[in-house]
């Protein structure tokens, strides 16, 4: 998750197009060569990612079904190299993101240009401007949206097998938290893994309770009002996978979890 930011105003509806700006201006920073902020990661980390998530829909009910045919959800997804890898080993994805640039350079990773995909964009019913651009790659397997991760979807509702969220959870303020939790479980099949990455901070560091990124930890994600929804009924935790990979920050770790979607 490399843009969640712009979504982190409670009132995001009515000031997405400055949220969009200023996440606007920190793409071309990064893209110009400036700081490069949460893209400063270990380059396995996507390789790690897809081997507990293969891991978990293998040894699970799907166990048996053909592995290519699963859909991957890459939430506020930004550039991140997942989605091109999750692609090159078969599965079929789909990003989301509000910021052009960020889909311009995941486009990037497939070609030189945008050639191999075709774009389509959808009209605001109220204002009759663009809400969404939707791009879908020559092989059919990728499709991104860009536009709100908010943004009413009724073709996702229960489409996706799997669901990729690298800190797109923890960039969240705790009241949209609520909201993003509902519109991953609205878009995944019964039986769908998540795997999440997300930042555990020491007790000792200085922004232990500030944010983003906030420290989360298993009870965070699995509040009443989170993925614990009506006792757990939405998902349940399968796994905690501790340090999933070192990110070499002082007092901080990147850190794993695995939930299922359960039956409603």
């Amino acid at each position: 998750a490399n843009s969640h930011l712009s979504l982190k105003s409670p009132s995001f509806s009515s000031t997405k197009t400055a949220y969009s700006m200023t996440w606007d201006n920190t793409w071309n920073d990064i893209l110009d060569g400036g700081h490069k902020r949460w893209k400063d990661v270990d380059p396995n980390g996507i390789k790690v990612a897809l081997g507990h998530i293969q891991k978990h829909l293998s040894s699970a009910e799907e166990k048996g079904d053909d592995l290519d045919d699963m859909k991957v959800l890459c939430p506020l997804a930004g550039d991140d190299p997942f989605v091109h890898y999750a692609w090159t080993n078969g599965f079929d994805v789909t990003a989301i993101d509000i910021v052009p640039a960020a889909l311009s350079s995941l486009r990037r990773q497939f070609s030189s240009d945008d050639s191999d995909w075709t774009k389509t964009t959808v009209l605001d019913e109220k204002t009759n401007e663009t809400s969404t651009t939707v791009w879908k790659h020559i092989s059919g397997r990728v499709t991104l949206y860009e536009g709100d991760i908010f943004s009413l979807r009724p073709e996702l509702h229960h489409v996706f097998d799997v669901v990729y969220d690298k800190d797109s959870f923890g960039a969240l303020t705790k009241d949209l938290r609520s909201r993003y939790c509902q519109t991953i479980a609205d878009y995944t099949k019964d039986g769908a893994v998540l795997y999440m990455e997300v930042k555990k901070k020491d007790v000792g560091h200085p922004g232990l309770h500030h944010g983003p990124p906030f420290s989360v930890d298993k009870a965070d994600l699995m509040e009443a009002d989170n993925f614990g929804k009506k006792g757990g009924s939405l998902f349940r935790h399968v796994e905690s996978l501790g340090e999933v990979y070192d990110i070499n920050t002082p007092k901080m770790m990147q850190t794993g979890h695995i939930l299922r979607r359960t039956a409603e």
